[in-house]
């Protein structure tokens, strides 16, 4: 039919977009949120976890109202970045509480921020007023962009959300994948040259071009992703691009030494390919025990051939060739 052609022709055309005008495209369309949904799938990864915190801590930086939500059981590799802080158990607070009153009942209304309580007092019109008279009851969701991180299909959904289909039905939803071609959203984006959806994440916050976005919370979240999915940078996942932004993370302030204990093991970044004439170098010039890289360069006298002057004890011939003692 002709509706199922043009379904087919919407599809095929999004997933032919240059990927980077659909990033251009989400960045466009987070800065015209006001509230953002970031979810993952019902049986998350590290990374899909750990991006997850770290977009919505950067979310709520940008001013928006971000909430992520997942309804599994934390997994304690990553109970070092507070997730109880960031992540919820449902999708109750994308909701606004109402109170109603009959209006013939009020002369009018105002509210009174007392400490940790926000007080509305309700002013009667010719009667007087109790709990009787109030109804109470949920709202609509307040949801304009679903980022679904890790996510290709509905069914993959966390079930808090799943259950609740309008905020899929009303908003924007954004997928974000590192594989497969997952067509859960209106915006689809997948990257298979990423190491994992940290960088991915990263990446669009550097298209936001506000350098100070990340700070050392929000970093080492990322960075947390992305040491999980490379495997601590050994795995073939791991680029010059991976390298690059993990470097931009520790500079933000990503703790490196908390990432390695908690996820066990050195963080040991790989080390670029050696010069055939430096293939002498001793494994003792490259360190990592920070997370940083460090090499040692030999002595300049070395480079030549010859030892410095002082490394060896002096030889002295005779005019017969006859060695001389010192």
């Amino acid at each position: 039919c002709l509706y199922g052609r043009l379904t087919s022709r919407i599809l095929k055309n999004k997933k032919m977009e240059n990927p980077g005008n659909i990033k251009q495209q989400i960045v466009q369309k987070i800065k015209e949120a006001s509230n953002v949904l970031v979810t993952v799938s019902a049986n998350p990864s590290v990374d899909q976890l750990a991006s997850t915190i770290g977009l919505t801590l950067l979310l709520n930086k940008l001013g928006k109202h971000g909430t992520a939500v997942f309804s599994g059981e934390i997994p304690s590799t990553i109970e070092f970045l507070e997730p109880e802080k960031t992540l919820e158990k449902d999708t109750n607070s994308l909701r606004d509480f109402i109170i109603a009153l009959d209006k013939s009942k009020a002369d009018k209304l105002r509210y009174k921020v007392e400490d940790k309580l926000v007080k509305i007092f309700i002013t009667p019109y010719r009667t007087s007023l109790s709990d009787k008279d109030l109804e109470f009851s949920q709202g609509d969701f307040n949801v304009d962009v679903v980022i679904a991180l890790g996510v290709k299909k509905r069914e993959q959904l966390d079930k808090a959300i799943v259950a609740h289909g309008r905020i899929l039905h009303d908003a924007t939803v954004i997928s974000i994948n590192i594989d497969g071609d997952g067509d859960l959203g209106t915006m689809n984006w997948v990257d298979a040259q990423a190491s994992s959806l940290s960088e991915m994440v990263v990446s669009l916050v550097e298209l936001m071009q506000q350098a100070d976005l990340l700070d050392g919370q929000m970093a080492t979240a990322f960075l947390t992703g992305i040491v999980a999915e490379t495997d601590r940078f050994s795995n073939a996942k791991t680029s010059s691009t991976t390298m690059s932004i993990s470097s931009k993370l520790m500079a933000a302030g990503a703790n490196q030494l908390l990432i390695a204990d908690k996820l066990g093991g050195e963080l040991e970044p790989p080390v670029a390919e050696v010069p055939r004439q430096q293939e002498q170098t001793s494994a003792q010039d490259v360190t990592a025990h920070n997370g940083t890289l460090s090499i040692e360069h030999p002595d300049m006298s070395t480079k030549t051939g010859s030892m410095p002057s002082d490394s060896v004890d002096e030889i002295l011939l005779d005019e017969g060739g006859a060695l001389i003692q010192n």
